[in-house]
């Protein structure tokens, strides 16, 4: 028997199967040789002038003799310590960031999905007999697809994407809320406020229960948390006295570094110091690019992939199908009467049943 709130199904078969290609694909490459997701061409140009010093320094060298050596046992191996743990701080910081933007999007997920459920299963019908039924399904859809739009919202904001013809999307999405301000700055507190309006619309025409109505609230707070935490990703950056400071002390590292490799290595000191300098300036660069985690980088979180994922979620709760009442009980007769799993008439198998010596509820 189809619930009353059965649609169409969206099938999801498709959609993963490319997913799945997708990640074949790339799969073999070792990331040594992959170049998509790399920073070589971003730092290229700081390799180029690291040669360039090296070059001239050795060139010097070559003519002065040891005049420019700095070789020493203790300097540089200190002065390398406190390179690498300037590097290793920036990189640590950057990825706190990352996975806490990543954190944060799970919640959003999470509080979506939890919003969803409730709002398809425990908002009753409508108490007004007069109401038709049908319009209170849909406006049970659409409330749950705003956690959706929220996300693709969300998403536009944290990129500073304020152009509608760059959010065709979400402009798309919008269009199905009555009245939408289009004017306004902020679209996913306006969306809250939208749902809000939804649950206070449900409270007020539906016996809905007052438990019920305090989790729907809760879970929309944390949805307006959660677009708190991400603008405070985006607008607390790793402060600037950090950043210039480790670019410093580590081009101060590379300008040095020819001088400590000359008396060893000559005119091999010019390579040796341009792939010390793709080391140190990758780490560096890569700090830099996941410090904001909110890019369309490929470092950069996939929101568009979570949107998506989201709204596949969001589709399977309002298409599948509810089990019917009274399916979780069994009558009287056959309690304290455990059974073995035996094929029915139709090939159906029926599951031992057990009391619950707790409560008069009885489960299959």
């Amino acid at each position: 028997m189809r619930s009353q709130h059965h649609h169409q199904y969206t099938s999801l078969h498709g959609w993963h199967a490319d997913q799945r290609q997708r990640r074949r694909g790339s799969r073999w490459i070792p990331y040594s040789l992959r170049w998509k997701g790399g920073i070589f061409v971003k730092i290229l140009p700081q390799i180029i002038f690291s040669g360039l010093v090296s070059l001239a320094v050795c060139s010097a060298s070559s003519f002065m003799g040891d005049g420019l050596s700095m070789h020493t046992p203790i300097l540089f191996p200190a002065f390398g310590f406190v390179v690498g743990l300037a590097i290793s701080f920036r990189m640590q910081a950057s990825y706190n960031r990352w996975w806490d933007g990543r954190i944060q999007w799970e919640k959003l997920s999470t509080l979506s999905r939890s919003f969803a459920r409730t709002v398809w299963i425990h908002v009753p019908g409508p108490s007004d007999s007069a109401m038709d039924e049908q319009l209170f399904l849909e406006g049970k859809r659409l409330a749950i697809q705003c956690p959706h739009v929220l996300a693709v919202a969300l998403k536009h904001h944290l990129r500073d994407e304020r152009d509608w013809d760059s959010c065709v999307q979400l402009r798309n999405l919008l269009s199905y809320l009555p009245d939408y301000p289009y004017s306004n700055n902020n679209h996913p507190v306006t969306i809250t406020m939208y749902m809000g309006c939804y649950i206070e619309h449900a409270r007020l025409t539906t016996n809905m229960d007052p438990q019920v109505y305090t989790h729907l609230l809760a879970q929309v707070e944390g949805l307006t948390a959660v677009v708190s935490a991400c603008e405070r990703l985006l607008r607390t950056p790793i402060p600037l006295g950090y950043n210039i400071a480790i670019s410093r002390i580590v081009w101060i590292f590379i300008f040095g570094l020819p001088t400590q490799l000359w008396p060893e290595l000559h005119w091999w000191s010019i390579l040796v110091t341009m792939v010390s300098a793709y080391a140190l300036f990758a780490l560096a660069e890569v700090g830099l690019e996941i410090e904001n985690p909110w890019g369309e980088g490929p470092n950069d979180l996939d929101l568009d992939r979570y949107c998506n994922l989201l709204a596949l979620d969001l589709e399977e709760i309002v298409s599948s199908r509810l089990p019917t009442d009274g399916w979780f009980s069994v009558p009287t007769s056959t309690c304290n009467t455990p059974r073995s799993t035996t094929p029915g008439k139709n090939g159906e198998a029926r599951l031992s049943v057990a009391e619950h010596h707790t409560g008069d509820l009885q489960y299959v």
